[in-house]
């Protein structure tokens, strides 16, 4: 999968466009990626069982 373009609709206007990158771009072969957020840093990463979980 690629990154693409998705209309998804909010209070404020009728569409909006978001980036839709997939999820191997993000975790690499890690399988883990780290965000900083507000100065914490959480860990975005898969599963053995292919889910997404985000810890702090």
């Amino acid at each position: 999968m690629t990154n693409q373009d998705t209309k998804i609709p909010t209070k404020e206007s009728s569409e909006e466009t978001s980036k839709l990158i997939d999820s191997k771009e993000l975790v690499g072969k890690l399988g883990y990626l780290n965000i900083l957020h507000e100065g914490e840093v959480y860990r975005l990463r898969v599963t053995k069982f292919r889910k997404l979980i985000l810890t702090k």
